[in-house]
């Protein structure tokens, strides 16, 4: 099998997996992403690529100054494991006296303290679901760096809760006014799944700019998860305890990027920055090719694999023109996207080169990629159905931007957990705290939202928005369900409800920060109001935060609806 350099089809794109940077977006005061955000453009994805570092010319940001100036989004994406049990019966938020407390003084250690903190506060993290929800809350509101602790007076355990994402850093110093409160808020509801499941999703908005431009934002690059649905690590990315080569063995990888290709296309990918020629099949390519050589593993979708999951990508290692270096041939898998790793043929094992020499003899051989594609036939669609986001070839993009990654808009999450009378009348004083012997005394069910400013709507696609609702927003089992916010219906138009919900509940379908991005803006809640400051999120698969979702069915990238629009 030969590779024709067919103008339109192949795409070369260097990756600079150790930076974490990948191809470079348009920069500017309002940078355009050419993502998916508008209905009709679903299937939509597409990003400019860059070579080797140049300087531009005076006044001029090179690829290495756009990439740069995008750092503080690349890791953009994060887990949504929140669990709604938590988040609707714990001792904090849906304690009528710690709730507003909360939000007037620091999200620091001094304050939730079983000896010294505020008296609303103390004792509740003695409470397992509670710490859940600090953890997601910190993880939130707090940047890398910052963090809370607490230590359970009566056991002695201690518990570190670090900050990740950064929406509201100046938290952990003082009182936090409404914005903070809404963007933690849309946050926290972003990540709840009542599945139990950790899925990685895209989260989009509009932050505090001045503080961080590329927060919320699309990043040019998504890093390849290295974790389970079930949150495991995946063995793959330890460390080898003793010396062992070849591709097949399950320690000593280094994760990549995700990639994005046409399914059942024919994909190329090679280690280093020469462009990928005419690629052959060549058995003998590995023989006597050095320990410290790269080998390179391809899993299908977004997460890591070892060599027996059924994710792995049995490749065919190939030699192409003008290359020293081998590369790998695969099919493109149904999901549309693929997961790059990569190590040295021989890993070395823990201790053998000393304290710190390890990763970096392993971290030497991996800092770029090429690849190529080729096209191949189209889909058909089942017959009888109404092709609403028609499937076309697009060549292979290494690593993919984050819009192409996750394009599936799931739906908007905004309101306010905190405030006066921001809870349902059926929680009194005494209810959902934790007492000073460490007895939690929770609130019956009370069947509905718990959060009486809190809303959700729903993108485009969604089915049943009913059965959408109940399993992602709510917990509990039968009539008397708890849920975490108020279903309001669509954002937006809707594709295929079979009863139509209150459509276009947000003004705004594509918040002006970043042109493209397709973050929803200005958003109702049910008894009136408009929201500034929402999260809209985006999955990578319509089935990720609920198994058999109510979602237009896809096929081979390509969404068919059977029902008509609603108008």
């Amino acid at each position: 099998m030969k590779i024709y350099r067919i103008p339109g089809l192949l795409v070369s794109c260097l990756g600079l997996s150790i930076a974490g940077a990948g191809c470079a977006v348009a920069g500017g005061d309002a940078p355009s992403l050419d993502g998916p955000p508008a209905s009709v453009r679903g299937a939509g994805t597409g990003s400019s690529t860059i070579g080797p570092a140049t300087t531009g010319p005076a006044g001029t940001a090179s690829a290495i100054d756009l990439v740069a100036s995008w750092a503080d989004a690349v890791e953009g994406v994060y887990a949504n494991g929140l669990s709604a049990e938590a988040l609707t019966r714990n001792a904090l938020i849906t304690n009528v006296r710690a709730n507003p407390v909360m939000v007037n003084v620091p999200l620091a250690t001094e304050s939730y303290a079983d000896i010294g903190g505020e008296p609303e506060l103390r004792f509740q993290l003695r409470h397992e679901p509670t710490r859940e929800v600090m953890r997601y809350l910190v993880s939130c509101a707090l940047e890398e760096g910052q963090s809370v602790s607490y230590t359970d007076t009566s056991t002695g355990e201690e518990y570190r809760f670090p900050g990740e994402i950064g929406l509201c850093p100046q938290w952990a110093t003082g009182a936090v006014g409404p914005k903070c409160r809404q963007l933690n808020t849309a946050c926290l509801l972003s990540r709840v799944n009542a599945m139990g499941r950790n899925v990685t999703l895209s989260m989009r908005g509009q932050a505090f700019p001045e503080h961080r431009p590329g927060l919320l934002t699309p990043a040019p690059s998504v890093r390849v998860v290295t974790v389970t649905e079930d949150g495991d690590a995946i063995p793959s990315f330890a460390r080898c305890k003793t010396e062992i080569s070849g591709e097949s063995r399950d320690c000593g990888w280094t994760a990549g990027h995700v990639g994005s290709c046409t399914p059942g296309s024919y994909v190329y990918i090679g280690v280093g920055s020469e462009p990928l020629g005419d690629c052959d099949a060549d058995p003998s390519s590995a023989t006597g090719l050095s320990p410290g050589d790269t080998v390179v593993r391809v899993c299908s979708g977004i997460r890591g694999c070892d060599s027996g999951s059924p994710d792995h990508i049995e490749p065919r290692e190939v030699r192409c023109s003008g290359r020293s270096e081998p590369a790998l041939h695969f099919v493109c898998p149904v999901s549309g996207h693929f997961s790059v790793m990569s190590g040295p043929r021989m890993s070395v094992g823990a201790g053998a080169l000393g304290p710190g020499k390890v990763l970096a003899a392993t971290l030497q051989r991996h800092e770029r990629f090429s690849v190529a594609s080729e096209l191949q036939p189209h889909p058909t669609p089942p017959p009888g159905a109404i092709s609403i986001l028609e499937a076309s070839f697009k060549a292979a993009e290494y690593p993919a931007p984050e819009a192409s990654v996750f394009r599936w808009r799931e739906g908007a999450f905004y309101g306010t957990f905190w405030g006066n009378h921001s809870l349902n009348d059926l929680l009194e004083e005494g209810m959902n705290e934790v007492t000073e012997d460490g007895e939690f005394h929770g609130a019956p069910a009370s069947g509905q939202s718990v959060f009486r400013h809190a809303f959700a709507c729903t993108g485009e696609y969604w089915t049943d928005q009913a059965a959408y609702v109940e399993h992602r927003l709510c917990a509990g089992a039968g009539e008397e369900k708890d849920c975490a916010a108020t279903s309001v219906g669509a954002c937006g138009d809707a594709h295929a409800f079979k009863d139509c919900p209150p459509l276009d509940q947000c003004s705004v379908a594509d918040g002006g920060l970043v042109e493209g991005d397709g973050d929803f803006q200005e958003c109702k809640g049910s008894g009136g109001g408009t929201w500034h400051h929402p999260i809209t999120v985006y999955l990578n698969h319509p089935s990720d935060v609920i198994r058999d979702s109510p979602f237009a069915r896809m096929v081979s990238g390509a969404v068919f609806v059977d029902a008509p629009l609603c108008p």
